[in-house]
């Protein structure tokens, strides 16, 4: 009975490979190379970023922020820190570097634990 099998198995004709399956492979090579244009360019973005980004300081150990950096960290609007800032000209935990303004953290976060609203 094996041997029919075998001789059934050996006389079968291979079919002629359908149309479709190149088109495949040629789809396949178009997206692999989309994709590696794809990792090429956010290659080029992460080297773009700017030095303090790559020094990767956490927002909780750096000194001050800046005010979208403490609107992120403290969960507070941009806006309202900004009104923050000019309601308390001379506070301690605003730190003035020529026209920018940066929040020291650890003196903001005091003023926000007196704080009854915000």
């Amino acid at each position: 009975m094996n041997q029919i099998i075998l001789n059934m198995e050996n006389s079968i004709t291979p079919k002629a490979i359908p149309v479709i399956v190149p088109m495949a492979y040629q789809a396949i090579l178009n997206l692999q190379e989309k994709i590696n244009q794809a990792d090429a360019l956010m290659l080029k973005v992460s080297k773009s970023k700017t030095k303090r980004d790559e020094d990767g300081i956490p927002l909780w150990q750096r000194y001050s922020l800046s005010v979208p950096e403490a609107a992120k960290y403290f969960g507070i609007g941009e806006t309202r820190l900004y009104q923050i800032v000019s309601e308390h000209p001379g506070a301690d935990f605003i730190l003035e570097i020529g026209s920018h303004v940066k929040i020291k953290r650890v003196l903001f976060e005091r003023f926000l634990d007196a704080a009854s609203c915000v």
